[in-house]
């Protein structure tokens, strides 16, 4: 059977959706619909509620099922493999912001900073002392590094969903979006924030539905 290319799929079908809206307004509203269905699992709100209906409904019934099939597409791909997929499709259809110098690093090398700053000694003595593994990224992008250290420890056999809470930060609502999404499809732990980092002022905070799991 051929192995499908999730990402070549997933943009192609981005930029067909709907050739009367840009591409960063299709795919923005791509992130709000899964933000608010992943979210709304757990905080069961009528603002996240409101938030969906009043993206939906304008789209076709045709184009709201092609943006399900995104979605589809996105679970398949992060089943696949650990990858910071959103972050490649945000820069690979120059969905960024250069002018404020907004690139989402590419996961080879967020893996690479993540295996070499990881310390199997000091996890394994924290997990012995019932202490979660806590990290902070405070410009956490699309959660391509998160994503990179929560990989790395599984690999040194450490289970990331109950040992690991992380707390990302991003002053892009993109970017905020992305990463509360695949931190949630992973099961990562954390609370993502929308605000700015320097001068603690915050717009929108989600948890991921694993932070809410018992962690024996």
């Amino acid at each position: 059977m051929e192995k499908i290319d999730y990402l070549k799929e997933f943009m192609t079908k981005l930029q067909s959706l709907d050739r009367s809206r840009s591409l960063t307004i299709v795919f923005k509203d791509f992130l709000t619909l899964c933000t608010c269905s992943l979210a709304q699992t757990i905080y069961r709100s009528d603002e996240l509620e409101q938030k969906y209906l009043q993206t939906v409904k304008q789209y076709t019934k045709e184009q709201a099922e092609e943006l399900s099939k995104l979605l589809a597409f996105l679970v398949m791909a992060l089943e696949e493999k650990y990858q910071d997929f959103l972050g490649e499709v945000f820069m690979r259809l120059n969905l960024g912001n250069s002018a404020i110098g907004q690139f989402e690093t590419p996961y080879t090398v967020s893996k690479f900073m993540a295996e070499i700053n990881f310390s199997e000694l000091e996890v394994s003595q924290k997990i012995a002392n019932n202490h979660l593994i806590t990290l902070s990224e405070p410009c956490c992008g699309s959660g391509g590094m998160i994503i990179a250290f929560a990989e790395t420890m599984k690999e040194h056999n450490f289970n990331y969903q109950k040992h690991l809470y992380f707390e990302a930060i991003d002053i892009d609502e993109m970017s905020f979006m992305m990463a509360y999404i695949q931190l949630t499809l992973l099961g990562i732990p954390a609370k993502v924030i929308q605000g700015d980092t320097l001068t603690l002022k915050f717009q929108q905070v989600l948890f991921t539905p694993f932070y809410f799991f018992e962690r024996d």
